[in-house]
Formats: structure tokens, C-alpha cells, sequence
């Protein structure tokens, strides 16, 4: 049943990776980065939550609810801002490829590896108990990869 379902995610990853590369299209203000660096952190704490079976992203994304709804429109207000069509299918597809990607990366190991590779991950995810120690720790881990982006003139 895994190999299905990573059959699955490798055939959705192929179809949105020639879409995917027009979403990072436009230059991106800190508070983009910062949005897209939070928006990868819940998907990726999804999806090892999801193989490992461990309760960390309900129970995170019921504690940061606030910041991540915040999280998300800042990115569907960048993808309206570059134009690069409807801004929330854009970054429905965005969220989805991250979701593959983090799959695929994890496919070739057991679950218990994923699981150990995964345990700092969902213990800082079960460490931030407010929105506000959320925006705190994203906005740290940002500094350093703002070179990864274009980044606009503010």
C-alpha cells in the first residue's frame, strides 16, 4: 500500500513540478520569506507526523492556528503580487509539491529511520506552545536563508 501511495505522490510531483517552477517567480519581502520558511515547517511536520503516526501536527496546528492562517495568506498575497495565476490554486500547488517532496525524500528509508530523523523536527514543532514562540522561531531560522530568495527592495 506505501508504494501505491508513493506512486502516487511521485505522479503528482511530476505533473506540478512544470507549474512549480513558475511559482517562485517575483521577488519576495521579508515577510514572504518568512511566510514560505513557515509554511515549509507545517508541511514537512504533516507529513513525518503522518508516516510516523505521531499526534505533533494536530496538536501544533491547533495551538498555532493563527500564525499559520497569517502564514498562508502573506504567500497568496505574494503569488497575487508575481501574477502567476490564481493565487490560491498557486500556492495549493506549492503546498502540495512541498508535501511530494518531503514523501519522495523519506521513501527510500523505513519508517523508524524517517522517525528518528524526524524527532528534532517534531521536538521543536511540540516546544512552540504560542503563535507568537512560532513567529519567533521562524522568523530566526529566516536570517540565515534569505540568500536562497529574491529578494525585493524594501
Amino acid at each position: 500500500m506505501r508504494r501505491i501511495w508513493m506512486l502516487g505522490a511521485v505522479v503528482c510531483f511530476v505533473a506540478l513540478s512544470a507549474q512549480a517552477a513558475t511559482v517562485r517567480g517575483g521577488c519576495y519581502s521579508s515577510a514572504d520569506i518568512e511566510a514560505d520558511q513557515a509554511v515549509r515547517f507545517q508541511t514537512q511536520l504533516m507529513v513525518v507526523s503522518d508516516i510516523c503516526r505521531d499526534p505533533s501536527y494536530n496538536n501544533f496546528s491547533q495551538r498555532i492556528r493563527g500564525a499559520l492562517a497569517a502564514y498562508q495568506r502573506q504567500l497568496v498575497d505574494h503569488y497575487k503580487r508575481a501574477g502567476k495565476g490564481p493565487a490560491e490554486r498557486v500556492f495549493d500547488s506549492f503546498m502540495t509539491r512541498l508535501a511530494n517532496e518531503v514523501s519522495l525524500a523519506s521513501g527510500h528509508q523505513t519508517v523508524p529511520e524517517v522517525c528518528q530523523g524526524a524527532a528534532p523536527l517534531i521536538a521543536t514543532a511540540n516546544g512552540l506552545a504560542t503563535s507568537a514562540d512560532f513567529r519567533k522561531y521562524i522568523a530566526s531560522q529566516t536570517v540565515s536563508l534569505r540568500g536562497g530568495y529574491l529578494t525585493c527592495k524594501e
